[in-house]
Order: structure tokens, then sequence, then C-alpha cells
């Protein structure tokens, strides 16, 4: 029997010992790949996906207990529990399902006029013809518009972080606005946008449909970087240790499935369920290998998803506090005792070793340096402080 002849309809019975939700995108292949080739039930645990519309649905749902986990942005567990954007609600995560996935594509139009500004492929990547392009654009001209998914996610910091580095002021020189992945080519389409930061494959379809042009990648900008986390309601985990364990063991295998090239065409096609991401396998595949669309874009092979091995899927505190940063610098962080203790808690590896019966230490904490934690907020705030080009893994870079 094929995995689509046992695909399992998602609306399943409401019993179900675990509700996880997902959204459709390339990277939620590790949720889908557990369940259809059955590493959940091998685990002892009863898992049932729902595919949700928004992150603030998978945010709200997760908070009320009606799903007990979910394929979840890094930072939404962060953002919850301080209660930003949203009551606080405890979320934590103890497993990266993924790493790397995002790029910023912007019209047609806009690429064309970005094209006349400069000869130099490097000034379209760096956003400098961009803001060449804003310079001549009149004061009675409305802003150009960019989207990003989630006001708390790692598509909103990068583009912020893209257009400061050309010296354009996210708050003052553009307007950014809130769009469901799901949506983001038909608002490029209509031209109610000029131009989004989301994750794959909305950026290579929307290059394939000869709607947009992808520019650069969340790796140029970030290097290597988590972005989504198997997120839980903290309450359901410390009262379900075993399920959730559960849970962490069948995901990381699914992990490892899903990074076998040997499994691709099995992947795409049970991807691109109707149940899933309702889109035709071909164009699944820009997300998992070297194939891109054809376009003006080399995209740097580290730039690819990846979503398997030890550095990958442990939480790294690091990267909460890089995010926690990133909140503070675009005036979203409230008042906390500390950082460090926060981002412990709620980037718990100890969990996920103790899931993997991993018996070596788990990662040694500080916060960086001998810098205070306000330091490190003034540091990072004031792009003094940034990611190592290569990645979270190699630390942060000291300007």
């Amino acid at each position: 029997m094929s995995t689509l002849d046992r695909l399992i309809p998602i609306n399943a019975p409401s019993d179900a010992d675990v509700s996880l939700g997902f959204i459709p995108l390339i990277d939620s292949a590790p949720f889908v790949i557990a369940k259809e080739k059955g590493f959940f039930e091998k685990e002892g645990v009863n898992v049932v996906l729902s595919k949700e519309a928004s992150w603030a649905s998978i945010r709200d749902k997760v908070a009320f207990n009606l799903l007990q986990g979910a394929h979840m942005l890094a930072s939404m567990p962060l953002a919850s529990g301080l209660g930003v954007g949203s009551a606080k609600v405890n979320i934590q995560t103890s497993f990266t399902v993924s790493q790397n996935g995002n790029g910023i594509t912007v019209s047609n139009e806009l690429y064309q006029l970005m094209s006349t500004e400069t000869n130099n492929s490097n000034e379209i990547r760096n956003g400098k013809a961009l803001k060449s392009v804003m310079a001549k654009k009149g004061k009675n001209e409305k802003p150009l518009k960019f989207a990003m998914v989630y006001p708390y996610s790692s598509h909103h910091y990068q583009l912020r972080d893209w257009l400061s580095r050309a010296n354009i002021d996210p708050d003052k020189d553009v307007e950014l606005i809130v769009v469901p992945p799901t949506k983001m080519i038909d608002f490029l389409k209509n031209s109610a946008i000029d131009g989004y930061c989301v994750g794959e494959p909305w950026n290579s379809l929307a290059v394939e449909q000869g709607i947009g042009h992808m520019i650069v990648t969340g790796y140029e900008i970030w290097g290597n970087t988590p972005e989504k986390v198997l997120g839980v309601n903290q309450n359901w985990a410390n009262a379900n240790s075993e399920q959730h364990d559960a849970l962490i063991r069948a995901l990381n295998t699914a992990c490892e499935w899903v990074d076998d090239a040997a499994n691709l065409e099995e992947l795409l096609s049970v991807l691109s369920h109707p149940d899933y991401l309702n889109c035709p396998a071909e164009q699944l595949r820009y997300g998992f290998s070297a194939i891109k669309p054809s376009g003006q874009f080399d995209w740097p092979m580290e730039a690819y998803q990846k979503f398997s091995s030890d550095k990958i899927n442990r939480p790294n505190t690091d990267y909460a506090l890089w995010l926690l940063g990133q909140m503070n610098r675009w005036g979203q962080l409230p008042a906390v005792s500390s950082l460090l203790d926060f981002a412990i808690n709620t980037f718990d590896d100890r969990v996920y070793c103790r899931a993997l019966n991993i018996n070596q230490p788990c990662k040694p904490y500080s916060l960086t340096g001998l810098l205070s934690e306000s330091d490190w907020l003034k540091g990072v705030a004031e792009d003094k402080i940034r990611i190592h080009p290569d990645g979270i893994e190699f630390g942060f870079d000291y300007l």
C-alpha cells in the first residue's frame, strides 16, 4: 500500500490523544511525515493534524489547549510567554524542526525599478537599489508596502534588519502589513503589496509563475538559523511528559526521513495532497533540492532548508536571546526580570535531551561574553551585535 493510499483525513476523531496544528508550508513536512509514515504511532501516541489558516490561529488554539501543540514559528513561544500580541500563556519548545527557508520577493514592477538603479546584483540583494528607488519617490506618493507573516516572526525581523542595513527606516519609510503565507502570491499579483518576506515554497512559486523576483534569502541576512519548532502548551507538557517525549522522538525520526534524498519523490507526493500543501509536486520540489525556478536569482546552497542534525533540532538558547533582542529593537519587548532564565525555560533543551536519551551534558548557558542583559539589548538595538555570517551555531559578531 502506498503512502497516499493510507492518507488519514485530518478532520479525525475528537478523542485523539494529541492534536497538532500546522500551516501548509514546506517546513511542515516533519509533522506530515511523522503522521503518514506512522512515526507517531510507533512511539505510542495518537496524533491528529489540524491544517490552520494563520499563525494567529495556531497561537490561540495552542494557548487554549484546543491544540496541544503545533508547527510553530520559533519566536511564537517567546511572544506568547511574554504576553505580547495576545494573552500571556506559557508555550515551550524542546525541538526545532527546520532551519532556513525564508526569502524576500518583490513585484516585477519594483524589480525593474531597482534594476534601473544599478548594474550590480549585490546592490539589489543588499537593498541599496531599493533605497535609490525610494529616494526618487515624490513626497505625496504612497510608501512601498511589504508583507510578512506575523508580527513576532523571523520573517518580520529579517525584513526589518535587511531594510535598516540599507538605511531604510522600516517604521517611517515603508508600510509593513501581515498577510498569511498562502495569500502572499495573490496579494503580490493583485498589486496589493510591493514585496514580502515568507518561507518556501511561496518565493519559488512567485518566480516560477512570473509574478515576482526573489532578491535575497534569510540565510544571506542571518546565516543558518532555526525557523520552525514544535511548540506545546506548557501546562499540557508538564502533565503529559511521556507523550511530549514521544512527539519529539517521532519528529526526530521524521526529520531524518525528510532530509534523506532517497525519500524525495514520496515526500513530494504526500505533501502535494489537498489535506496538506495542495500544490503540484513539481512545484514543491523547489523547497527540497538545488533545482530552482529559472530567473535572475542565484540561490546560495547554504540557504536551502534543512531538517535533521543535533545542531538543527536542539533548542538554541542563543537564538532565543537573539529573538528577544530583535523584539526589543523594534519596540515589542516588555519588562523581563531575566532574559536568560526566560530563554532557558522557553527553549528547553533539557526535555530534548530527556526525550532522545542524550547523556552528554546539555549546552551550558551564558548570555554572551561579559555583557549585562541591558548592554546586550542595547548592542542588538544599535546593530552592533549581529549573528555570525555563517549562522547562530558560531555565535555573534560584535561590531
